[in-house]
């Protein structure tokens, strides 16, 4: 997959300047970050007068520096732009080296400074702002590495999962499903948003009563502005567990068989709760031209991925259980070691997603953590069930699979190479780049997307 620096720009005539600024190209071009992309500028005269004035004062300079609105991200090696007034009268291009760093996107304002043909000139004249940078992740040899040795790890620790499994207690878990329903609720009727913010209209109406039960929709409401970000944190929050909730509920000593059924059903359950959501509450967080888009292929690679290695785990388990009692001893210690290995090289691989978090993005995160298992506990408590049976759902219903959530966004909203970011409608394609950053970054996106 290969991440790129998209570049659009529309030309805009100036009038009450006397000049024109042209940026070139003017079609999307794809540069990875941490490189120099060059932006041609040409700046012209529009009027007679303008132009008769600059044959008179040909030794006059023009001075255009280069804006953009978040200087974080980007860096402008070579502004301001220095012009002579026979450059000006003649078309004459000049280069200005943009280098992408942080991820997200930028609007370059051009302003003129400096006019030494008009004697009446004001400094810090804008002659446009239509340019917007989008600065992606590159594809880098790490990451390759790191997909590859999380997805083995994930593979022999899942297996070694599968040992400590028994059929026998996972059919007494679905012969008497009070902890999966406790799950089920938990997951899929709380976490997705509890009650809708004030809102009118009658979709809206019906929405609330739906939601009556939900979480993320009514944080996301009340710390973002933004409705795509909303949409994000409800996006995650609808998302079935995965196969993390499993390792974090075997080393907290959690019932693992009823957190490996649980994973299992709302995986399965996704397929058909999370098309509920994203077409009742989902479509009042979109524009009218987005659709939502279920990944139910992604979905079903989930349950391949969970049920194919855990039931080698408990086929070894018959066959050989002396292999079962020294994948006992090992697991634990192993399940460590993965998530402090992989975790480190996670930050360290996407060590700007950290930096690119606000304030918001925490607090919603760890709102919707700590809710996850408040939840999850109160329910199972409240159904009295044991401590281990506890653990496992509180833990299932906080950690959701946002790798799901990710496909969700990708599928469902439009990319800068589809059409003109500046011409998307209410400018939600420029907000769904923070929605993306939200989700697929966020304290909860960030550490589950990590281990599927």
């Amino acid at each position: 997959m290969r991440w790129s620096l998209t570049v659009l720009a529309v030309m805009v005539t100036t009038g009450c300047t006397g000049l024109e600024l042209l940026v070139y190209p003017s079609d999307v071009l794809r540069i990875p970050e941490d490189t120099l992309h060059n932006l041609t500028l040409s700046l012209t005269f529009n009027t007679t007068q303008a132009f008769d004035a600059a044959l008179n004062r040909s030794g006059s300079v023009l001075v255009v520096r280069v804006v953009p609105d978040e200087e974080w991200k980007l860096k402008i090696v070579n502004t301001p732009v220095q012009f002579t007034a026979q450059e000006v009268t003649e078309a004459a291009c000049k280069t200005v080296m943009v280098s992408g760093y942080y991820w997200g996107h930028t609007r370059l304002s051009f302003y003129l400074t400096v006019n030494h043909v008009d004697d009446q000139f004001l400094p810090g004249v804008l002659l446009r702002d239509d340019v917007v940078v989008v600065v992606d992740r590159s594809a880098k040899l790490l990451d390759s590495f790191f997909i590859m040795g999380v997805t083995l790890f994930l593979i022999c620790n899942t297996v070694n999962m599968g040992c400590q499994l028994d059929l026998k207690l996972i059919w007494q878990v679905l012969r008497k499903p009070v902890g999966p329903v406790c799950g089920f609720l938990s997951q899929f009727a709380f976490m997705p948003g509890v009650g809708e913010a004030p809102v009118t209209g009658c979709l809206h109406t019906t929405s609330l009563t739906i939601s009556m039960f939900q979480f993320s929709y009514l944080i996301g409401w009340l710390i973002f502005e933004d409705p795509l970000q909303r949409l994000g944190l409800f996006t995650l929050g609808c998302c079935p567990g995965g196969i993390l909730s499993n390792f974090i509920t075997l080393l907290f000593s959690g019932d693992l068989n009823l957190s490996v059924t649980m994973t299992f059903i709302s995986t399965l359950s996704a397929m058909g709760m999370m098309p509920l959501w994203m077409y009742t509450l989902g479509t009042s967080l979109t524009s009218e031209n987005n659709y939502m888009k279920v990944p139910f292929a992604n979905l079903a690679i989930s349950l391949v991925s969970l049920t194919v290695p855990t039931g080698i785990g408990m086929f070894i388990k018959y066959k050989r259980p002396r292999w079962a009692e020294i994948s006992n001893r090992l697991i634990k210690p192993i399940t460590v070691l993965i998530l402090v290995l992989f975790g480190a090289i996670g930050a360290y691989s996407s060590y700007k997603a950290f930096l690119m978090m606000n304030g918001a993005m925490l607090l919603a995160g760890l709102i919707i953590t700590v809710a996850g298992y408040a939840f999850g506990a109160i329910m199972s408590k409240l159904c009295c069930l044991k401590r281990d049976k506890i653990i496992a759902i509180s833990i299932e219903t906080a950690f959701q699979n946002a790798g799901v959530c990710f496909i969700v966004l990708k599928l469902s909203l439009p990319t800068p190479e589809r059409y003109p970011i500046m011409g998307s409608k209410d400018g939600h394609q420029a907000s769904s780049v923070k929605f993306m950053k939200n989700v697929t970054f966020g304290p909860i996106g960030l550490r589950t997307s990590l281990w599927g």
